[in-house]
């Protein structure tokens, strides 16, 4: 059986799932060469119909313990038949590992202790409240080092816990550890974690894939309609959007697309799929786009800026329109971080 390993995810960009999205999920990663994280307690029988329908790529499992008005917190500990159950199956495990509140240290060494006396090749989960990255980064990067075990982030947040600059800061921070830090549940701001020293990041297919969200709050948010990845936007855009109120010539030359205008998802006989599968190509041909430059960081920076300023005309006209408050965080930062003259450098090598 095709297996997974930490060297095959090492750079990857991967597809974040539920169990009944994982066919179509897996189409697309195929062309990509990405892998899946699939979200679910009961792995077992979509990785191996993965397998038997010829997906080689590297798989991982979410137990999702975390989430949830009853989730497990980390005090639970993590379940070695869990752990074995994916070994069986021929892939590197991910704990099924219970929620981390902030200042859970004792939770936070329980996983990190078991994980690291499983046998084979384990990732730990931590799923972290967001205040963890405020004031606490340091500890958890020593706690990573003293264990020395791989480990797998999800972070908790109400709305987008890459819009916040201190969690920005602080997750970068985290990368630094002596370990590979994986994200899971994210948007396209795991694209920018892959080129910031993430060992791999995943990007989650629904909204309730793309972070925590807090127990006892009002509950993942749902868009009004079937939603679009925008490249131009690096954003979702609802399809009723795209017909009206976007240029009409905005097109996207993923190979879903193929150069096709957005607006012709909308048209397509089956608007959900065609928008679902045109939304993580354009994601995973952003991210090979970048890779290719000399300088990721910087075109991820100028990502961001073209993307702000599409926004701005749009919302001249549009006094309705949201942009999105990832990206303002991700642009200051990456201002901020990115070496003088190596902008200009990434521009005459594409210019």
């Amino acid at each position: 059986m095709v297996g997974s390993n930490l060297g095959e995810l090492r750079g990857q960009l991967l597809v974040q799932c539920q169990p009944g999205q994982a066919k179509n999920a897996a189409r697309v990663a195929s062309a990509h060469g990405a892998g899946l994280v699939l979200t679910g307690h009961t792995p077992r029988p979509v990785v191996r119909a993965l397998r038997e329908h010829g997906f080689t790529g590297p798989i991982l499992c979410d137990a999702n313990r975390y989430s949830g008005r009853r989730r497990s917190t980390a005090l639970a500990g993590v379940r070695a038949e869990w752990t074995a159950e994916q070994h069986d199956l021929g892939l590197t495990a991910v704990t099924d590992s219970g929620y981390l509140a902030e200042h859970d240290w004792a939770g936070l060494r329980r996983i990190l202790s078991e994980a690291s006396r499983q046998p084979g090749e384990v990732i730990a989960q931590l799923p972290l409240a967001a205040r963890w990255f405020e004031h606490s980064v340091d500890g958890l990067v020593a706690e990573l080092n003293h264990f020395g075990v791989p480990v797998a982030v999800a972070i908790e947040h109400a709305k987008d816990p890459f819009s916040v600059r201190y969690l920005i800061r602080g997750f970068l921070s985290l990368l630094a550890a002596d370990v590979p830090v994986l994200l899971l549940r994210a948007d396209v701001s795991a694209i920018a974690a892959s080129f910031h020293g993430a060992h791999a990041a995943a990007i989650g297919t629904t909204v309730a894939l793309r972070h925590v969200y807090p127990r006892g709050g009002p509950g993942t948010p749902r868009l009004p309609s079937i939603a679009a990845f925008v490249p131009r936007l690096l954003d979702y855009r609802p399809l009723t959007t795209l017909a009206t109120q976007t240029p009409p010539g905005w097109s996207c030359d993923c190979p879903e697309c193929a150069g096709r205008p957005l607006v012709t998802l909308a048209r397509s006989p089956r608007p959900e799929a065609t928008a679902f599968r045109h939304s993580l190509s354009a994601q995973l041909t952003l991210h090979a786009q970048l890779r290719n430059r000399p300088a990721p960081i910087a075109g991820w920076h100028e990502l961001c800026a073209t993307a702000l300023a599409e926004h701005r005309t749009l919302a001249e006209t549009l006094p309705d329109w949201h942009t999105p408050t990832n990206l303002r965080a991700w642009y200051q930062l990456t201002r901020d971080a990115v070496p003088d003259g190596v902008f200009h450098q990434d521009e005459r090598a594409h210019g």
